[in-house]
């Protein structure tokens, strides 16, 4: 288990009896547009659900994935993450289920996964990955202190087209939250 304080929430390795909610998650098209097409059931729990159950330490090469859910319902909100890019650089990513768009939720979970990275486990550095357009993980990433660091043109291919990437970084030491 891996532990993650926060004033609000309460985070959890995913797990098997979490495949509803993840495939829901999944399946909302408006919780995917930026993120992927669609998907079939199959593809869903083979390339990523089950990816993501497999346990987790520093040095791994998958998703860290933890169910993020608010601490007086204990329902699931969503997931959240990073996955080790280098030895002093993770990747961070978060998804939330539509009823909770723009409730803060975001940032809130960004925040205490940015503290989990560089003070439980060392990173220097924070990156995200975000697409082109997707205005809502920008400001989320902004608000949290991650900068802009550059666009990758063309570089990912979804809703039948090849779309632009933002890249924003984030390093410990500005880190203030």
């Amino acid at each position: 288990m891996h532990y993650v304080p926060s004033a609000g929430l309460n985070y959890r390795c995913l797990s098997h009896t979490d495949w509803p909610f993840y495939l829901a998650l999944n399946q909302d098209r408006h919780v995917m547009h930026f993120i992927s097409d669609s998907r079939t059931e199959e593809e869903i729990r083979i390339h990523s659900f089950e990816k993501r159950l497999q346990p987790w330490q520093k040095g791994s090469e998958h998703w860290l994935c933890l169910v993020i859910s608010q601490k007086n319902t204990h329902l699931p909100i969503g997931v959240t993450g990073f996955i080790e890019r280098s030895e002093s650089i993770a990747e961070v990513g978060f998804i939330l289920a539509s009823e909770f768009h723009g409730k803060g939720f975001g940032s809130e979970s960004l925040k205490d996964i940015a503290r989990f990275a560089f003070n439980t486990h060392g990173y220097h550095k924070l990156t995200a990955t975000v697409t082109s357009g997707n205005e809502a993980s920008r400001r989320t990433l902004l608000k949290v202190g991650f900068q802009h660091e550059g666009t990758l043109r063309q570089n990912y291919f979804l809703q039948d087209r090849w779309q632009d990437d933002w890249v924003f970084g984030l390093l410990k030491d500005e880190f203030s939250h």
